[in-house]
């Protein structure tokens, strides 16, 4: 009976990190009008893009799923950090209080937020509206370094000068403004707002955000989803406000939400999808009628009414345009166009074979290597790293200084099955340092998959992937000296 007990809590825990996948309805891309060899070759270029890691993909047409992948060792129900699509999902929440006349575009952050204004407030702090706040436009010149200095991001933040209210300035303190102001109304999170409203009705079980020091969701980045909970955010946008015949926010927010606001122009005035102006946490893009979610590294949300599709990508780029382009370019003119089973198959076995690459070189080497190595002070924390022999490859185990250890599977020639650990993995947003652990408000369960290889003459070299983050990490150990040397690197752009 102890037994049972302890497989069912098993069972339980699995299912409370996994969550839901499968629930939106499946589609043949012939059965949908959408060429199977053009989602074929979309696929292809995505994963030949250089310096890119495709993570998940995911296409609709006609509110169904007609096509996805997730390269190994990544799977449909690992959670992925959404960067700055984060924002889009905050613009739902800040359109349901406009619903219900809680909140308006015209109502002044000093009123909302006076205690977190400064003694003396200027005119142009004083007109700063929700409407600044939404489209980018506060006149504060984007900073930082407060997010590191002070536990008190928006005081810190309204104290610096209103330069050019009404000028767009890409900052993502505007939306964590727009956080705080829907946590001050509700009296809940960002996070659990959405929930109530938005998550429960759309079955989007497994969410979790990033919390600024005084517990507010970071709100510009920060919340992890699945790929297919992203595609349902797609989705609810593509209908205009409807999901599964309920209302859960209006139509006319998703009609102004999606439409231009604000004009940037970056980087200049030849057509890019960085320059089609913005709407309120979102981007518009080249193909006519089109917007998207859009975060950092690769994170997409793209809606595209005039097809009724929707694509969801999520990886890490530093190429993110080219990952657009494709979707311009390969998989849009197979819209309408028709195709035989013969492709359909071919292409859908493609998408279910999928993996990242793994290191090249041999499974072992004569000289051995130690086992156990002390390392110098780092910039991530790891005080020790230790190597055992297994059949299929060697396990890993991290120590940090601080006492903390973790324990990894490393296999040759293919991702090992992920393994659950606590330690968090390296961190990067563009404000807080490389070492920074634990991650704030997020789910302490990461899984990992791994692999290595004997690079070069007495050089071994480990990868590690996060797999319900981002992160790569690759661990270069060289035996040729007296004492081993480590190395670490991240695949950050």
């Amino acid at each position: 009976m102890k037994r049972i007990l302890l497989s069912l809590l098993i069972a339980l825990s699995v299912l409370a990190v996994r969550g839901q996948v499968n629930e939106l309805p499946r589609a043949s891309a012939l059965d949908e009008g959408v060429s199977p060899q053009a989602i074929e070759r979309f696929v292809d270029t995505l994963m030949a893009i250089p310096d890119t890691h495709l993570h998940h993909l995911v296409v609709l047409r006609h509110g169904k799923v007609i096509a996805e992948a997730h390269p190994a060792p990544f799977a449909a129900a690992d959670v992925h950090t959404l960067y700055s699509c984060s924002k889009t999902v905050t613009a739902l929440a800040v359109g349901r209080l406009i619903d219900e006349n809680r909140l308006s575009l015209n109502d002044r952050v000093c009123a909302l937020l006076p205690d977190k204004c400064p003694d003396t407030i200027s005119a142009a702090l004083a007109d700063l509206t929700v409407r600044h706040l939404l489209t980018m436009s506060s006149g504060i010149m984007p900073t930082l370094d407060f997010s590191t200095a002070s536990d008190d991001w928006e005081r810190a933040w309204l104290a610096r000068p209103v330069e050019e209210l009404g000028r767009f300035r890409y900052d993502s303190m505007c939306t964590f403004t727009l956080s705080m102001i829907v946590q001050r109304i509700t009296g809940m999170t960002l996070l659990d707002y959405m929930r109530v409203k938005f998550f429960d009705p759309m079955h989007i079980t497994v969410a979790d955000w990033e919390l600024s020091p005084d517990g507010y969701n970071t709100a510009g980045y920060g919340l992890r989803l699945q790929a297919e909970s992203m595609a349902k955010i797609g989705l609810l946008i593509l209908h205009k406000w409807l999901w599964n015949g309920q209302r859960l926010v209006s139509e006319q927010w998703i009609n102004e939400m999606t439409s231009y606001q604000i004009n940037y122009k970056f980087p200049g005035d030849t057509p890019t999808d960085t320059n089609q102006g913005y709407c309120y946490q979102m981007w518009r893009c080249l193909l006519d009628g089109a917007v998207r979610a859009d975060g950092a590294y690769g994170q997409f949300i793209v809606v595209m009414p005039d097809q009724d599709m929707v694509v969801v990508m999520a990886g890490i780029s530093k190429r993110t345009r080219d990952e657009l382009r494709a979707i311009w370019q390969q998989l849009v003119p197979g819209v309408d166009q028709p195709g035989t089973a013969t492709q359909l198959k071919r292409m859908t076995q493609k998408m279910v074979h999928l993996t990242l690459p793994v290191l090249q070189g041999k499974k072992s080497h004569k000289g051995g290597g130690a086992d156990k190595i002390a390392l110098p002070e780092n910039a991530r924390n790891f005080a020790e790293i230790s190597l055992t022999p297994t059949n299929g490859g060697y396990d890993l185990k991290l120590a940090k200084i601080d006492g903390k250890t973790a324990n990894f599977q490393l296999s040759y020639g293919k991702w090992s099955e992920p393994v659950t650990v606590t330690m968090a993995p390296p961190y990067h947003n563009g404000a807080e340092p490389v070492n920074y652990d634990p991650i704030r408000g997020l789910d302490s369960r990461w899984t990992v998959s791994g692999n290595y290889a004997w690079t070069g003459p007495r050089t071994l070299t480990l990868q590690l992937y996060w797999t319900n983050w981002i992160v790569m990490q690759t661990i270069t150990i060289d035996f040729s000296g007296t004492t081993p040397t480590v190395t670490f690197a991240e695949n950050y752009p």
